[in-house]
């Protein structure tokens, strides 16, 4: 990795090369995506699954009065 495995967002020691614009099945054999080191961005786990799963809804259920499960609420940005 060209940044010395050191995490480009927080300085931890990186694990992952990040393609900043994601691969996908249409953009897979574009050599501008794959290999660009613009596209590429060194990162360590930790940065690399909250970018993944940023735009995932966080799922928690909770308990009512009487200790039932209550669903999560899902809240529409």
């Amino acid at each position: 990795m060209s940044q010395d495995y050191i995490c480009e967002r927080c300085g931890e020691p990186a694990k992952v090369a990040h393609h900043k614009r994601y691969i996908t099945r249409a953009n897979i054999n574009d050599a501008n995506i794959t290999l660009n080191w613009d596209n590429l961005e060194a990162l360590c786990q930790d940065c690399h699954n909250k970018e993944h799963h940023k735009r995932a809804p966080k799922l928690r259920y909770g308990f009512d009065a009487d200790g039932r499960i209550v669903p999560p609420i899902q809240k529409n940005n």
